[in-house]
């Protein structure tokens, strides 16, 4: 299941403009039923800051990620955040080396798009341990090229045999 909202502004050449009321009704009739889950906290400042993230993977845009609109799609944008866990789990577990990667992907992820991830790119994904319990081990992410930050995510993920004394190093 996905969810997602959007900002929509008009602007002109004096700055924003009001919408149409047929473009506002017909985005209303777009719109989902209310629910009674609480609106998502969205992420704060520090969040796009470098020095918020402990750790970084790095990686490299692939001509495969590309979309019709020229950029990385939202799929392989995914894929990153989940190469990002991948590699700070290894990590954390202390098994870098030549040891198999643990199966500990995340099961959910919440992205939010502040920037275009392009091809040809190099980019690297910061990760910070939220919170960890007895299960499961939250993590924030975001993705950077060099200092500008492009995306944030928030995921959870199993904690398997993930130590959590050595996890707290990692918490932000």
């Amino acid at each position: 299941m996905a969810s997602g909202d959007a900002t929509v502004v008009l602007v002109g050449a004096s700055g924003a403009l009001s919408l149409p009321d047929e473009l506002v009704e017909d985005l209303r009739e777009l719109a989902l039923p209310e629910s009674s889950a609480a609106p998502a906290v969205r992420p704060g400042p520090e969040r796009s800051r470098r020095d918020h993230y402990p750790y970084f993977a790095p990686l490299l845009a692939r001509i495969g990620d590309v979309d019709s609109n020229q950029h990385v799609n939202y799929i392989a944008l995914a894929t990153y955040y989940d190469e990002a866990v991948a590699a700070f789990v290894r990590h954390a577990a202390g098994t870098a080396g030549t040891d198999p990667v643990p199966d500990l992907p995340p099961q959910s992820f919440r992205v939010h798009y502040l920037g275009e991830v392009t091809y040809p790119g190099r980019y690297e994904v910061g990760v910070v341990v939220r919170s960890v319990d007895a299960d499961s081990v939250s993590y924030e992410l975001g993705v950077f090229r060099d200092s500008e930050c492009l995306g944030v995510a928030e995921a959870v993920g199993p904690r398997g045999d993930l130590n959590a004394e050595s996890l707290k190093a990692w918490t932000g």
